[in-house]
């Protein structure tokens, strides 16, 4: 490739403890930009996380563990006197989760440090801190760069069920949101909470009127939707026995954000994607979040890494 290519992945971290019949299975970072994050590090990119956590033995851990993944962490936050989140996630009987969110404890305000953006930068946003009153100013300046120097955007809701007491306070920045994506990729229960739908071409319609021309809607073992202007297709997932779903979102998303750089795409390319381009993207993104249902970790395994950088 001629030229650098970085990812930021803008993002609350969180700790996770997997449950299953009400006894803990698994504990370890997480939090969607994160896990993003540790799989493209994983695959050697050059990858930011831009998030926050404490000065705490939680904060040390997951401190060590993005560094120990080839995660930038330049652009994180660290609160003293603080408390870092717990994320509880509850598997049923088919390994889906249900999650229980434990706040980050700190006396300060809290901050995030965005870096300097430039055309052939891929930066993936969402969950709750792209909803997050509190950082809101510097993620609308941090943005409104990104469209200045043409960065390729990629928005992820990750709109959970115990945020729909917020819906109404926090939907003008999802609208705002999904204005600031060149992709707007969400599950069908993300646009079920936000829209009231998961019909993918009645989402499309909302979300191409606010200005974002792509959608890619994933629906677990039922596939993905791709619409764009000039383009729609359907995806079949492949029949597997998840061990657990967690992570497989943000898996799908590092595939994605991955291919996207393999085949050199910008922002300025994506309106012009033939479907055989597309065919190869989403291959690749479900690739990735097949391979984390067959683990209990929250991103693709180190030995699935190397066999993909050979």
């Amino acid at each position: 490739m001629s030229y650098s290519r970085r990812f930021f992945c803008v993002g609350e971290t969180v700790f996770d403890i997997i449950f299953k019949n009400s006894k803990p299975l698994d504990a370890t970072p997480g939090g969607a930009m994160l896990n993003t994050a540790v799989s493209l590090g994983r695959l050697g990119m050059d990858v930011y996380l831009v998030g926050d956590y404490a000065n705490d033995p939680v904060g040390d851990i997951i401190d060590s563990f993005l560094n120990s993944n080839n995660v930038s962490t330049r652009y994180v936050t660290r609160y003293d006197d603080a408390l870092s989140r717990l994320a509880l996630a509850f598997l049923n009987n088919k390994n889906d989760a249900e999650y229980s969110f434990y706040k980050i404890r700190k006396d300060e305000k809290a901050y995030l440090h965005f870096p300097e953006p430039d055309e052939n930068d891929i930066v993936l946003f969402g969950s709750f801190y792209g909803i997050k009153e509190e950082v809101r100013p510097e993620l609308i300046q941090f943005m409104n760069r990104c469209i200045e120097k043409g960065s390729l955007i990629v928005y992820d809701p990750n709109f959970r069920r115990n945020h729909l007491k917020i819906k109404d306070q926090v939907f003008p920045f999802i609208e705002e949101n999904i204005q600031f994506s060149s992709i707007t990729k969400g599950s069908d229960e993300d646009f079920m909470h936000i829209f009231n739908t998961s019909d993918s071409l009645e989402v499309y319609e909302k979300v191409r009127k606010l200005g974002s021309k792509i959608l890619i809607m994933t629906a677990n073992s039922r596939g993905v939707q791709v619409h764009t202007p000039d383009f729609s297709k359907h995806y079949s997932a492949n029949n597997i026995e998840p061990l657990s779903t967690v992570g497989a979102g943000d898996s799908f998303n590092a595939g994605l954000l991955y291919a996207l750089h393999n085949t050199c795409f910008t922002q300025k390319d994506l309106l012009s994607l033939q479907e055989k381009d597309w065919d190869k993207l989403m291959t690749t993104a479900i690739l990735f979040a097949e391979s984390v249902c067959m683990s209990f970790d929250n991103y693709i395994s180190i030995d699935f890494a190397g066999k993909l950088r050979i």
